[in-house]
């Protein structure tokens, strides 16, 4: 998400993982080093040592601003298949699939398949408006994103705190 090296994904992509690594399309592969999750928005950011490497960061959209039949496109490592695009629709937005206290997904017909998770979903711009996360159980077309502007407020929790700090009143 910019370029000194700062990854989102999914929280079950690391989990219990003893050494993480990123790979970028053209296959350079760097260690991660964990900063922080969250099991229960289900995310992860790492942080990366570019080294000479130019990494160009995404550009955040606003999920916020999202409709019903606009245009998406899902990224992602599908069954191993690396670079993988697939484009969709956004086909419902606030979906609660009973997964956890913040289920508020972008429901997409973009095909996001095992491999997926923690990819993006990008709007027809190519700016970041989700962060692919979990499949329809038992459905075929129907993928699920965690919206940008939710995501947003847990990554900057995670970057300052390594995880998200217990609210507190008093």
């Amino acid at each position: 998400i910019d370029g000194s090296g700062i990854v989102v994904t999914n929280n079950p992509v690391i989990v219990d993982a003893d050494a993480i690594k990123v790979r970028l399309q053209d296959d350079t592969e760097f260690e991660a080093k964990l900063l922080g999750r969250d099991p229960k928005t289900d995310l992860a950011v790492l942080k990366i040592e570019p080294g000479e490497t130019k990494l160009t960061a995404v550009s955040f959209g606003d999920s916020d601003k999202l409709r019903v039949g606009d245009w998406v496109v899902a990224i992602g490592n599908p069954f191993g298949l690396g670079g993988t695009v697939t484009a969709g629709i956004v086909s419902a937005r606030g979906r609660d699939i009973n997964q956890g206290p913040y289920d508020d997904f972008i429901q997409t017909d973009a095909s996001i398949n095992p491999g997926n998770s923690g990819g993006p979903l990008l709007n027809a711009e190519g700016t970041l408006i989700g962060i692919n996360t979990a499949i329809y159980k038992g459905a075929q077309g129907i993928g699920l994103a965690i919206p940008i502007d939710a995501a947003k407020r847990v990554i900057a929790e995670l970057l300052k705190h390594g995880e998200i700090p217990p609210p507190w009143i008093g």
